[in-house]
């Protein structure tokens, strides 16, 4: 393989796969990056590729002026801080048959050892389904405002990922950890004649799917799924992650509409009134932040063995007077995450569950449970 193109694309390349690489692997193959250089089909360009067999990442091509076609795997943090270091504005790789691999820029060289190409675990065949599409800056916001409420412990594997769930022209994403749920929905397009379609995805894949994505408010995703994967297609990369298997929790039903009390405040007063809370409270569930619900007012308080707290939030507040208890980084990652400036918090009992929503916008909400009061 002999190559070169621009040090500033290979760059934008090697950051969009270089964290997909595997870190902790027996397989020495899956700590490098796959450098593809192909000039067939009247195209001629350079695509790098990273696999832990968990999700898989592929760029686009990047532009490339290609001398002879190959493949090599390469060290990712040796090659990337190579590159990053180079001081030209060009890069020219060259590998020979037994894989050691040159780099040039300026007045700089490097050989390094490289893995024959053929030995990567490709990207698994994928034929291609009916796919659905929204803008890629939503789908960056759905997963950021629910991805907080995976289960961390893997007691129920399930729940470590988030459901992503097609019905009736709306895609639901939502987190559960068996204290908290995460809801948040948009419209999308889809070419699937089905009415509806679920999958639950790792948390994982989500998480770094979410960093790569692009920001401005044109570009468009579109992702479908196979029995065991989901795919992820936009202008600058594909995206493969495995899926998880199991049942997964049937949330529409525990979203109550009974309620006996709504509280409606401002969500930075709310907010930063629990992060002041939170400064005693440091172990949140050993010392929970009590609410006191009374007419015009939300009260917060936290008493533990560092000491005590007391701050007021004025509220509007329809419904009976309540107290009730909650792990505080629950309220504030939930609250956090929520655009909106103002936002309803509807309760029912000290023991029942917290339900906040947007006062008029109904593509998001969160499930709350209580800690019971101390005596």
């Amino acid at each position: 393989m002999i190559i070169s193109c621009e040090k500033e694309l290979l760059m934008e390349g090697l950051n969009l796969v270089g964290r997909t690489v595997s870190n902790r692997t027996t397989l020495p193959i899956l700590e490098c990056i796959l450098l593809s250089a192909d000039d067939s089909g009247g195209t001629s360009g350079l695509c790098l590729t990273a696999n832990d067999l968990e999700m898989s990442i592929k760029t686009a091509e990047i532009s490339a002026e290609i001398e002879e076609p190959g493949s090599v795997a390469l060290d990712a943090r040796l090659f990337t801080e190579i590159v990053r270091k180079m001081p030209g504005d060009r890069i020219y790789i060259k590998t020979d048959g037994n894989n050691l691999t040159e780099c040039v820029s300026g007045k700089a060289r490097f050989n390094i050892s490289g893995m024959p190409g053929e030995e990567f675990p490709a990207m698994p065949p994928i034929e291609k389904q009916e796919t659905y599409t929204l803008k890629a800056r939503t789908l960056k916001d759905m997963i950021r405002q629910t991805i907080f409420s995976v289960a961390i412990e893997e007691t129920k594997p399930v729940l470590t990922g988030e459901l992503l769930q097609y019905k009736d022209g709306f895609l639901s994403v939502v987190a559960v950890d068996g204290f908290r749920i995460s809801y948040r929905r948009a419209a999308i397009s889809s070419e699937s004649e089905e009415q509806t379609m679920s999958a639950v995805v790792p948390a994982k894949a989500l998480s770094e799917l979410s960093r790569i994505l692009p920001s401005d408010s044109d570009g468009e995703v579109s992702f479908f799924f196979t029995d065991k994967r989901v795919i992820f297609e936009c202008s600058a990369f594909t995206f493969v992650s495995r899926l998880l298997e199991g049942d997964f929790i049937r949330y529409d039903q525990i979203f109550s509409e009974d309620f006996l009390t709504i509280v409606t405040a401002d969500k930075l007063q709310l907010l930063t009134g629990l992060e002041r809370a939170c400064l005693i409270a440091r172990d949140n569930k050993k010392s929970p932040v009590k609410l006191e619900i009374q007419e015009d007012s939300v009260i917060i308080t936290s008493n533990t063995e560092m000491g005590k707290s007391y701050d007021e939030i004025s509220c509007d507040i329809d419904g009976k007077n309540l107290e009730i208890a909650f792990n505080p980084r629950y309220l504030i990652e939930a609250l956090r995450a929520i655009d909106d400036e103002r936002v309803a918090l509807r309760l029912t009992t000290s023991l029942g569950p917290c339900i906040i929503r947007g006062l008029e916008d109904d593509s998001y909400k969160y499930l709350i449970l209580p800690l019971r009061l101390r005596s």
